[in-house]
């Protein structure tokens, strides 16, 4: 009988620590707003004009001969051109709970792009992070490199960023993005739908480990030529992490696209 009792009791302990414990492995659930406004410089304006030009020839039968000749030569050049491939961009971002109540930080991003192919384009850009009286700012470095493919209306895109942010390095500072994102392209309206998937790869002295997967879902309206709205649904989850959180993420992006 004693012995009994004390299997009993440690039975019951294992099951009260487990009990305690449990809550520590359950991931807790948080939704944030993010938004942003961002701009495009594009400095290929003569170029596409040129390009408009020869397409707008050709197709109308306007130009014909030596002169389609000469405008289509003209069009590839302006193609080719630097000014038609680069791309300089800035962002103001701000993310905060659901409610705007409590803000968690404000940033900026100074970028440039170019584009070496017709299916690769290389970005960098420099992030800084306005954390508020109670942490520190914070800014990092992001090199990426990205391509995309149509298939009839669907678009199939990939993204891969390598991002080092200046922090003490207990802390994960280099980081790499894998993204993937399929978007369709909708004949009716100026509305194109999209899926996304993103995982997140810490490399620490500590060794390397997945820290985070994102899910999205959204849409990009095209507002005219040089106006675009982006509103997206993310789920994010930490993973192999400490103190595991998931987020639902209500984004709201604008874009302009300033051309000279």
């Amino acid at each position: 009988a004693p012995r009994r009792a004390l299997v009993l009791a440690l039975l019951l302990l294992a099951t009260g620590a487990m009990a305690q414990e449990t809550p520590l492995y359950r991931p807790s659930q948080d939704a944030e707003l993010w938004i942003s406004g961002g701009i495009e410089l594009r400095l290929d304006k003569d170029a596409q004009k040129r390009i408009k030009k020869a397409k707008d020839g050709r197709e109308s039968g306007k130009l014909t001969g030596e002169d389609l000749e000469r405008a289509e030569q003209r069009a590839a050049k302006a193609e080719r051109s630097f000014k038609n491939r680069f791309r300089m961009s800035g962002e103001l971002g701000y993310r905060g709970n659901e409610n705007l109540t409590s803000g968690k930080l404000i940033y900026t991003v100074l970028g440039m792009r170019y584009r070496p192919h017709k299916y690769a384009r290389l970005t960098m850009e420099h992030r800084y992070n306005f954390r508020g009286p109670y942490s520190s700012n914070t800014h990092r470095i992001d090199v990426q490199a990205d391509t995309d493919k149509n298939f009839g209306r669907f678009t199939a895109g990939y993204r891969l960023v390598y991002q080092h942010e200046f922090v003490v390095p207990i802390r994960y500072r280099d980081i790499l993005r894998n993204r993937f994102q399929l978007a369709y392209r909708t004949k009716a309206f100026p509305v194109d739908p999209y899926l996304s998937a993103e995982s997140f790869t810490a490399f620490h002295y500590t060794g390397n480990k997945l820290i985070g997967l994102r899910y999205g879902i959204g849409a990009e309206w095209q507002l005219d030529k040089d106006h675009a709205l982006d509103l997206s649904l993310r789920h994010d989850r930490e993973q192999n992490l400490p103190g595991l959180k998931y987020r639902w993420i209500f984004g709201i992006a604008y874009e302009f696209k300033w051309r000279k």
